[in-house]
Formats: structure tokens, C-alpha cells, sequence
């Protein structure tokens, strides 16, 4: 068994013994949600009983084998005997809470991909701080490519409305409106997840029956940090799959990931990772980043001409970086916005100057695209920060968040003794274009 190259779900096989803890303590009261589990034979049950705590839960197993342990989003007067919704002869269930949350699944299982999530994740948390109707739970790495962000709705209204189809309704209603928020502002959350009151989520403390990595609740704090940093804190089980740096064609196919699937392919669209050129932190900052003209010719002749462009404007260190075609820069300044369009114009970076005036700011791609076979083309390749000594005749300070983009992005700028403008995190995004 241990030779084996691929996880075998056998392996769970009384890995949920009486030794083994399945934590509950998270949530309000477990009595008044549904779990379900798929077992060995591929066969969906659903708790007959209320769960009260993790021994409840696997007692509620049996003689059976589950291989992926799932828990309702939301909870009910009664959970076990839950009708479904096109169930119309039953009597309405009563709704009398629900958890908000959101789904990061970036496909397939990689370190590299984990880091694309962990940043999503870390963004997402930090917008949703604005609305304090919505009280943050935790967050829970999934067991495979992503994670989930569950929150707490404060607003208690909705749950008065005497009514169980009208309060549901009205739940489902406010979902949708907070997703719509939240696709809008540009994260790639499943909005199946978010929006469906009768969802189900992978349940924290149990196995991932693809990979054999342990659904976990981890530190908040450790959105903040690479993904590589903490990678071997994650549990798993002893024959887990090997979690590959690189984004790999894999067999580990989900019921989520088919769905994707379908949606990509249907639609033809590759996904990325963009930035704002906007100075997070200040009011109307930005730094110089974009792809060079293919008019200057390939990467080398490009470099060379930012390079000029570099000295006549003062603009100081430039990072460089390549997808083996097209050439990205980034200037890790702080420079107001009327100037940047101006410098951005004579330049001939028309689409930068034009969506600095028009929007204030640009989102630019700074990654590899995934296209519909998972594969990633086009990933980038540091060349390196020139125009170093250019940085004495720049009068803008340092943009803190470009900075730590760059770095992130393999190209350290020794900075001099200008201040930073800004906070440290830039302002990115998950994508999916045609």
C-alpha cells in the first residue's frame, strides 16, 4: 500500500474509529444540521439521526465506510427527515439559520495553484470587512485545491417572518444579493455554494476521499502568509497523494471540478491572476505596470526601449518579466494618477493611459493562463529590475503593495531611502477570459 502512487480510498477503511476525533465544537448547535457522506460503494447517505458531536456522528456511520463527509449550510427545526425542494406534498421545513460561504476551487491539485487560492482567499476575507452585518466564522482548507470562508449573518430579521417558504426565500434572496456583490467585485467563488440554502459543504476534520488530505480549519492569519510556508501543517493521511508544485493534468476529478469542466470548455476561457495598478491605501496613486507594445518587438528590443522611457521620465528601478512572447513591466511607484496618464501616453501604452482616465485604474495579468484541459500556457519568467540607478533622480515614492508584488513574483527591489506610500497588499483578482 505504501508504494502505491495514487490514493486509494480504500485506505480510509476505519480511519473514523473510536480514537478519532471529529470536532463539532465550531458550530451552534450540530442538532439542527444535515450530514450526508459518500461511502466506498459510491453511495450517498444521509444521517438518520440528529448529530450532537462527533461520536454521534460516527455511530451515525455504522458499518459503512465514508470517503467524503458533508454538512449542511444552513439548519432546520428538523434536519434528518429534510424534504427537497421540488418535494411538494411535504410540509415546508423551518429554516432557523445558515451559514454564508464561500468556495475558492482553483483546479488542478498544485502548490502553485494553492497560492492562487490562498491570496484569493486572504482578499476576500479582507473585503468582506466592510460589512459587519456579516460576522467571520473561520477558514477551512478544503482537502484539495482551495478553501472555504464561512461567515455568520448577523441580520436576524429574516428569520422572524412567520412564514417557512417566505423566510427561506428571503434567506436564499440575500445570499444572492451578497454574491452578486462579490462576483461583481471580481472573485471566482462557486456560486452554487454561496447562493443555495439547501447546499452542502465539506465537513472540517474529515478526509478528502480524492486526495487523503484532511479537511482543516486553520489560522486566519496564515492567509497572510505563501502557501508554501505552512504546506506541511496541512494533515493528511499517511498515503495521501503528493501535492506537485506545478499545476499537472489530473485524475483527481471532483463533482465541482466536472461541472467547471463543462463550464470552461463551453465557454472557452482561461484563467488568470490580475493586479490593480491602483496603490492600495492611497487615493489616487498608481503604479506603472503593463504589458509592453508587441510593436517594440520581442522581449529584449522591449526592455531596452522601457529602459529609455525609464531614464527620460526618472521613473527609477523597473521590474521585468516575460512569457516568452510579451514582455510585463512593473515600476513599483507610487505616481498620481494625471501623471501616470501622461507618462503611460507617450509611451504608446494606450490601454493603460485609456483606463487610468476612464476607470482610475487597470487590472493587468501577472501569471500564466489555465486553459481548458487545466493546462497552463503562457507562465511567466523573471528577467530582472533594471534602471537601478535611476532611482536618485525619481521624486515618487515607493508603491509598499507593487513592491511585495514583485517580490512575490521572484524580483526583490533593493529600495533607497524614499519613503513608501500604500499598504503592502496589492489588489488581485482571479479571472476567467475568452
Amino acid at each position: 500500500m505504501a508504494d502505491a502512487t495514487m490514493f486509494d480510498t480504500e485506505v480510509l477503511n476505519g480511519v473514523y474509529s473510536n480514537d478519532y476525533d471529529i470536532d463539532l465544537s465550531w458550530m451552534r448547535k450540530p442538532t439542527q444540521h444535515q450530514f450526508r457522506w459518500r461511502t466506498l460503494t459510491n453511495r450517498w447517505i444521509t444521517s438518520p439521526r440528529r448529530v450532537r458531536d462527533g461520536s454521534i456522528l460516527k455511530k451515525a456511520f455504522g458499518n459503512t465506510t465514508p470517503t467524503d463527509v458533508y454538512v449542511s449550510t444552513s439548519s432546520w427545526l428538523n434536519p434528518v427527515d429534510l424534504p427537497r425542494l421540488r418535494d411538494q406534498d411535504a410540509s415546508y421545513p423551518i429554516l432557523l439559520d445558515h451559514l454564508v460561504v464561500f468556495d475558492i476551487d482553483i483546479p488542478p491539485f498544485s502548490e502553485k495553484n494553492m497560492e492562487l487560492a490562498r491570496y484569493s482567499a486572504f482578499q476576500l476575507h479582507q473585503w468582506m470587512s466592510q460589512f459587519t452585518e456579516y460576522e467571520f466564522m473561520h477558514i477551512t482548507f478544503s482537502g484539495s485545491k482551495g478553501f472555504h470562508l464561512f461567515y455568520r449573518d448577523m441580520q436576524r430579521e429574516k428569520f422572524q417572518i412567520p412564514d417557512p417558504r417566505k423566510r427561506e426565500e428571503s434567506v436564499r434572496s440575500a445570499r444572492k444579493d451578497l454574491l452578486e456583490k462579490v462576483l461583481e467585485a471580481g472573485f471566482q467563488v462557486d456560486s452554487k455554494i454561496t447562493a443555495d440554502t439547501r447546499r452542502i459543504i465539506r465537513l472540517p476534520g474529515t478526509f478528502h476521499g480524492k486526495t487523503g488530505w484532511k479537511c482543516t480549519i486553520i489560522d486566519i492569519d496564515w492567509l497572510s502568509v505563501p502557501f508554501a510556508q505552512w504546506k506541511k501543517h496541512l494533515p493528511k493521511h499517511e498515503f495521501a497523494i503528493a501535492m506537485p508544485m506545478e499545476a499537472e493534468n489530473s485524475s483527481i476529478v471532483t463533482q465541482q471540478e466536472e461541472e467547471l469542466e463543462i463550464e470552461t470548455n463551453a465557454k472557452g476561457t482561461l484563467l488568470s491572476l490580475e493586479v490593480s495598478s491602483h496603490v492600495a491605501g492611497t487615493k489616487n496613486r498608481s503604479s506603472l505596470i503593463g504589458w509592453l507594445p508587441t510593436s517594440w518587438g520581442e522581449p529584449q528590443l522591449a526592455v531596452e526601449k522601457a529602459l529609455q522611457y525609464a531614464e527620460e521620465f526618472s521613473l527609477g528601478a523597473c521590474c521585468f518579466w516575460t512569457d516568452g512572447t510579451k514582455t510585463l513591466l512593473i515600476v513599483p511607484r507610487a505616481i498620481p494618477r494625471e501623471q501616470l496618464i501622461k507618462i503611460t501616453k507617450k509611451m504608446g501604452m494606450f490601454n493603460l493611459s485609456r483606463a487610468l482616465k476612464e476607470r482610475e485604474h487597470d487590472w493587468v495579468r501577472i501569471s500564466g493562463e489555465m486553459n481548458e484541459a487545466e493546462d497552463w500556457e503562457r507562465m511567466l519568467t523573471p528577467i530582472n529590475v533594471l534602471a537601478k540607478e535611476t532611482n536618485a533622480q525619481c521624486i515618487w515614492p515607493w508603491s509598499s503593495s507593487h513592491l511585495v508584488l514583485a517580490q512575490r513574483m521572484g524580483l526583490d527591489v533593493q529600495k533607497d531611502g524614499n519613503e513608501c506610500s500604500g499598504s503592502p497588499e496589492p489588489s488581485v483578482r482571479i479571472v476567467r477570459r475568452a
